[in-house]
């Protein structure tokens, strides 16, 4: 027994399109997956469609992106720190700061840089709104 699944898509722009695939009751979800991915046109799923532009909603946020660099060095450079401490001079209690706030700074800070690398390249699902930004 086969059926026939529409699936509809919104790809963060302001059109949706339809698929259709034929589905089986022994089908897995990973069959039905790759059936629909063959069917998507090459080249559409990492960038914005040809045309789209920004808004002036979304313009690059300088002061985000200064903080999630400045962050995510920071991090790079307490790690190291911590290490030598920990391992050079064999003193937890100097290397132990430095090894809480290493992930503390890092994470945030590089997740959020990823976040306005791959916007400001275009990438689909990515946009600056998804930066946290100040409050006014």
């Amino acid at each position: 027994m086969r059926r026939r699944v529409v699936v509809e898509m919104d790809d963060q722009s302001s059109f949706k399109h339809k698929n259709e695939v034929e589905v089986g009751l022994l089908d897995t979800v990973a069959d039905v997956g790759e059936r629909f991915e063959e069917e998507e046109e090459e080249g559409t799923e990492m960038h914005q469609p040809v045309g789209a532009t920004r808004s002036a909603k979304d313009l690059f946020p300088i002061k985000e992106f200064l903080l999630a660099l400045s962050l995510t060095l920071g991090g790079i450079i307490f790690l190291p720190i911590g290490l030598y401490e920990l391992f050079g001079r064999q003193d937890i209690k100097r290397a132990l700061p430095f090894l809480c706030i290493t992930p503390l700074v890092f994470l945030p800070g590089s997740y959020h840089l990823h976040i306005i690398v791959r916007a400001y390249l275009g990438h689909r699902g990515f946009r600056y709104s998804q930066v946290v930004r100040r409050l006014h």
